[in-house]
């Protein structure tokens, strides 16, 4: 049996053979498809879109930092908003009670 195995492996070698050799014909004549490949490589990798790409990257940072700051302002202004809520209450309540006192 490992006879027969290998005369079907070098009969299909040979077929396989020249299969690549055939296949390495072909794809000669499409050499401009390993340069259109190459060029878009090339655009991947551009300086320009890479700057574009830091630019972009600073202006997120920067938008994040300014996020940060408003945030922090929304909740002192909160927090203030809260503290003068809390003083009108009692000076309602105070108001309320002189007036009762006085209509008494």
């Amino acid at each position: 049996m490992k006879s027969k195995d290998k005369e079907l492996r070098r009969s299909s070698n040979g077929i396989t053979g020249g299969y690549h050799k055939w296949l390495r014909v072909r794809t000669q004549e499409l050499d401009w498809l390993l340069k259109l490949k190459a060029a878009r490589e090339e655009e991947a990798e551009t300086p320009e879109k890479s700057e574009e790409v830091q630019t972009l990257k600073a202006e997120l940072e920067r938008a994040q930092v300014v996020k940060e700051k408003f945030k922090s302002t929304a909740i002192k202004v909160q927090n203030k908003y809260d503290e003068l809520m809390d003083i009108n209450m009692v000076t309602a309540e105070a108001l309320e009670r002189e007036t009762k006192r006085a209509r008494k």
